[in-house]
């Protein structure tokens, strides 16, 4: 994900592996663009890898407890229909990265400007 992130101007702000989300371990990596700033994060409560959105004076925290009120899942920001098909639970990690990435292509602008407009 790093080069389509950088793609987009975002350089890497923090990585936070000592995360603890309801009684389960998590992880979490912020990057800060031009405009707002982007959270990989995943717990292993919910299984799931999400990327947030946040304007660029929100903290570093885990998006999921998100005491600021200021993260945003980015698919809850944007209005597209990707039509992209989930990945089988058996598919290997390389196929899992690329669902991810075009996840984040197909989303992040539609995403970002929501974020903006409510900011």
């Amino acid at each position: 994900m790093g080069p389509a992130l950088t793609g987009r101007g975002f350089q890497l702000d923090e990585a936070d592996d000592a995360v603890w989300y309801r009684k389960r371990p998590a992880w979490a990596v912020y990057y800060r663009g031009s405009e707002c700033k982007l959270q990989v994060c995943w717990s292993a409560r919910e299984g799931g890898i999400d990327f947030m959105l946040a304007p660029l004076n929100a903290p570093n925290e885990f998006g999921l407890i998100n005491h600021s009120k200021k993260w945003r899942f980015m698919l809850a920001l944007s209005e597209v229909n990707d039509g992209l098909r989930t990945p089988s639970p058996d598919a290997g990690p390389e196929t899992w990265w690329a669902w991810r990435k075009a996840l984040f292509d197909t989303h992040f602008e539609a995403a970002h400007q929501a974020l903006l407009r409510q900011h």
